[in-house]
C-alpha cells in the first residue's frame, strides 16, 4: 500500500491494529501533534476486517440510517395527511430506506470517499410544513379537486413536496459541479466547525429524551449496556474458530468493542421480548411503559409485502410552486453550507486529512442528485450525512470503507425487502433512545475535542466559542415558541427567516463563522495552522497514490488530461492553475520583446516583467 506506515497489514490475525503516529513519507498524512490521540482505530479507511465481518460491523452503521428513515416516513405521512393510512407509511418507509442507502453507496463510491451513513433529513420536514401551511392545501380546499380525478389529497400534496424538492436538489447539484464549495472552504475553521458540531450533538439528545421517557427503565438498561460493552469490557477478547487457508485455529476476537451497539441493541430486544411475553409490561396503550412492548407494531410487520420496487413518478406528475421552492431551496442551503464542516468533522473522526476541495464538491454534487432521485421516486425527504456514524467509530474503532458500503447496501436492501425493513419497525422506542443518548453523547464530545486546536488561552476566541453555542441553544428554541413574532411583511421571507434560525447548527456556525472572520486574530491564535495544511497542500496530496479520496480506477486517468484541472469534481482539479493561466494570457509582450525571441520566452516563463 505504498510508503506510508498506517497502510502496513497486521502483523497477526489476532493482534489489534495500531496506526502510527509518525505518518512517514505520504505527504498527505502529515498532522499536527496534537491531531495525534492514544486512541487509534482497528480498521481504518482502507484496511477492512475479515470479509465475514462486513456485515457484523454494517449493521450497527446501518440502523442509524433505517431508525432515521422511521421517524422521517412517520413525519411525512402526518403531513401529507396519511398518517392513518399504514400501507402509505410502509411504502413512504421504504422508499426513504432506498434513497438513504442509494445516497450512502453514492457518496462513498463516487462522492466525497469518506466512510459515512446517509439518511433522511429531518430537517426538510420543516420545508414541508412550511409548503403546506398555504389555505390552497387543506382539506376543504382538496376536496373538491381529489372527487373531480379521483386523487387522493395526501397524492397531491405529495406531488408538490417531490416537484419542489428536485428543483432544490438540482440547483444544490449545480451548485457542486461548479465548484462554488471551495470557495466557502476559506472562512471555515475550528470555530466554525466546533460550535456547530457541539450544539447538533446537545439538539440531537434532546430528540432522544421523549423515546426515553416511554420507559426510563428499558433505556437506562440500553445505555448501560453499551457503556459497559465499550468501555468496561473493551480489553476482553474472545477465542473464536478461524481459517487461515491451511488449517484451523483459535483466534482472539475483541467481541464487545466491535460489536458495542449490536449486542446493547439484541440485549435490551431481547429483554423487553421477554417482558412482553410475559405480559409484565402493559398492553393498554394508554398506560405508561406500553410503547416498550416488542408487539406494538406487528402489524406493519404483516401488512408489509415481501419485495417494494420504487419507481419514478409513481405518485403522478410532479407540481412546483414558488414558495415551496423557496421553502427546500432554505433547508437545502442550509445544509450546503454546513458540508465542509461536516466533512471535516467526519474525516477528523476517521483518521483521515482533512478534504480537499474537488471532493467537497463532488460530495456536494452527489447529495444534490440523490436528493433530485428521492424526489423523483416519491421519498420527498432528501439525505444527509448521519453525525451519529462517528460515535460509532469512536466506540468499535471500525472506519473501514468496505464497511460503510455494506451498511448502505443493508439499507438499500431494506427498501427492496418490505418485510425486511418492517422488522426493525418493531424495535421498542425506549431501546432506540438509551442507545441515541451514547451515541448522540459522543457526536457533542467530538464537536468539545475540536476547541483544543484554538488558543483557548484567548479572550476573542472564549467570547466567540461562549456566544456561538449560546445563540445555537438558545435561539432556535425561542423562535419556535415564538414563530409568529417574525413578521417582516412578506410570507414568504418570514419563513425562510423562521427555517434558518430554527437550525440549531446553522445558528452555531453562522455566528461562529462571521465572528471568527471578523474579529482581528492570527492563525495560530484561531488554530487555522493545522487545520487547513493538508488543504492548501491538495495538488502534493492528488498526486499521492494513496490519497484516500481519489476515484477508483479513473483517477491516473483524468491525472494524464490537462482539461480535467478545470474541473471542480476532478480527482486533479487544481484550484490556482485558472488564476495563473489567466494572468499569463493576460501580458501583452512589447514590440521590443516580440522582437526579441530571448525576452519572449523569458516572459511566459514568468521570469521577468513586460
Amino acid at each position: 500500500m505504498g510508503d506510508c506506515p498506517d497502510h502496513q497489514e497486521p502483523a497477526s490475525e489476532d493482534q489489534e491494529v495500531q496506526v502510527e503516529q509518525n505518518m512517514g513519507n505520504c505527504p498527505d498524512h502529515q498532522q499536527p501533534a496534537s491531531d495525534i490521540s492514544h486512541s487509534k482505530l482497528l480498521y481504518t479507511i482502507d484496511k477492512p476486517p475479515s470479509p465475514v465481518f462486513w456485515p457484523i460491523y454494517g449493521l450497527q452503521q446501518a440502523l442509524l440510517g433505517i431508525t432515521g428513515a422511521l421517524s422521517a416516513a412517520v413525519l411525512i405521512t402526518n403531513q401529507i395527511g396519511a398518517g392513518e393510512l399504514p400501507e402509505v407509511r410502509s411504502e413512504i418507509l421504504s422508499l426513504c430506506l432506498f434513497t438513504s442507502g442509494l445516497a450512502s453507496l453514492l457518496q462513498i463510491c463516487f462522492g466525497c470517499r469518506l466512510p459515512l451513513v446517509q439518511g433522511s433529513n429531518s430537517a426538510f420536514i420543516i420545508a414541508i410544513a412550511a409548503t403546506l401551511s398555504d389555505p390552497k392545501w387543506s382539506d376543504e380546499s382538496l376536496r373538491e379537486h381529489a372527487e373531480g380525478n379521483g386523487t387522493s389529497p395526501w397524492k397531491i400534496r405529495l406531488r408538490e413536496i417531490q416537484g419542489n424538492l428536485m428543483l432544490a436538489s438540482g440547483t444544490q447539484f449545480l451548485l457542486g459541479v461548479s465548484g462554488i464549495l471551495g470557495f466557502i472552504m476559506k472562512f471555515i475553521g475550528p470555530l466554525t466547525v466546533a460550535p456547530g458540531v457541539t450544539t447538533l450533538g446537545v439538539t440531537l439528545c434532546g430528540y432522544m429524551i421523549p423515546l426515553c421517557e416511554q420507559h426510563w427503565g428499558i433505556a437506562s438498561m440500553s445505555t448501560f449496556l453499551i457503556i459497559v460493552f465499550s468501555l468496561f469490557l473493551v480489553k476482553v477478547k474472545l477465542p473464536f474458530p478461524a481459517y487461515n487457508g491451511e488449517k484451523c485455529h483459535a483466534t482472539w476476537y475483541p467481541l464487545f468493542q466491535l460489536n458495542a451497539m449490536l449486542l446493547a441493541l439484541a440485549g435490551s430486544f431481547l429483554v423487553c421480548h421477554v417482558l412482553t411475553v410475559t405480559d409484565t409490561l402493559p398492553s393498554n396503550s394508554t398506560m405508561h411503559g406500553h410503547m416498550a412492548r416488542t408487539d406494538v407494531r406487528m402489524s406493519a410487520l404483516y401488512d408489509a409485502g415481501w419485495f417494494y420496487f420504487p419507481l419514478p413518478f409513481h405518485y403522478g406528475p410532479p407540481t412546483i410552486s414558488g414558495s415551496g421552492y423557496v421553502s427546500m431551496l432554505t433547508i437545502t442551503m442550509t445544509m450546503v453550507i454546513q458540508i465542509p464542516g461536516v466533512y471535516q468533522t467526519v474525516a477528523r473522526g476517521a483518521e483521515m486529512p482533512p478534504p480537499p476541495s474537488h471532493a467537497i464538491n463532488r460530495g456536494m454534487a452527489v447529495d444534490g442528485l440523490s436528493g433530485a432521485v428521492s424526489g423523483m421516486l416519491g421519498g420527498v425527504c432528501a439525505s444527509v450525512v448521519f453525525v451519529q456514524s462517528l460515535g460509532l467509530i469512536a466506540v468499535t474503532k471500525v472506519a473501514s470503507r468496505a464497511v460503510f458500503m455494506t451498511a448502505a447496501i443493508i439499507t438499500l436492501l431494506g427498501g427492496v425487502i418490505g418485510k425486511f425493513g418492517a422488522v426493525f419497525v418493531l424495535i421498542p422506542d425506549p431501546v432506540i433512545g438509551g442507545l441515541g443518548l451514547v451515541t448522540l453523547g459522543m457526536v457533542i464530545a467530538m464537536g468539545v475535542s475540536m476547541f483544543r486546536l484554538v488558543n483557548l488561552a484567548s479572550s476573542r476566541n472564549l467570547m466567540i466559542i461562549g456566544f456561538s453555542l449560546a445563540q445555537g441553544l438558545l435561539l432556535p428554541r425561542w423562535v419556535d415558541n415564538n414563530s409568529d413574532s417574525i413578521n417582516t411583511g412578506n410570507k414568504g421571507l418570514d419563513q425562510v427567516i423562521v427555517i434558518l434560525l430554527s437550525t440549531p447548527m446553522f445558528v452555531s456556525s453562522f455566528v461562529g463563522c462571521t465572528l471568527d472572520n471578523l474579529a482581528p486574530g492570527t492563525p495560530e491564535e484561531r488554530g487555522l495552522s493545522g487545520w487547513r495544511d493538508s488543504i492548501s497542500g491538495q495538488a502534493t496530496q492528488d498526486l499521492c497514490k494513496d490519497d484516500p479520496y481519489k476515484l477508483p480506477y479513473i483517477t491516473s486517468l483524468l491525472s494524464r488530461l490537462s482539461c480535467c484541472s478545470f474541473f471542480p469534481i476532478s480527482p486533479s482539479y487544481d484550484t490556482d492553475i485558472s488564476s495563473r493561466l489567466c494572468q499569463r494570457k493576460e501580458r501583452k509582450p512589447s514590440r521590443y520583446a516580440l522582437d526579441n525571441p530571448v525576452v519572449l520566452n523569458n516572459i511566459d516563463a514568468g521570469t521577468v516583467d513586460q
